[in-house]
């Protein structure tokens, strides 16, 4: 039986499959391959993210440059090691 797209726009269904795959990605070994501190680290920035994304009417251009200045420090430092 063939699976019904969520979306009809092909980039929306497109960005939707690939939340899909990042899950997987995250779900499998890769989540055990980080370490703790890294994983606090990660999980500050995604939720920051989110928090920022749900915003109604925020611009992306917004969110991304918010984004790019709180998460650059923690690039910088992940860079490093």
């Amino acid at each position: 039986m063939a699976r019904v797209p969520k979306f009809t726009n092909p980039k929306d269904q497109e960005i939707h499959e690939i939340h899909l795959r990042y899950i997987e990605v995250m779900e499998g070994d890769r989540m055990a391959l980080i370490s703790d501190e890294t994983k606090s680290h990660y999980l500050r920035v995604l939720k920051t993210l989110t928090e920022k994304l749900a915003v109604p009417g925020k611009p992306l251009s917004e969110v991304v440059g918010e984004m790019m200045a709180e998460a650059a420090p923690l690039l910088f430092q992940a860079m490093q090691r």
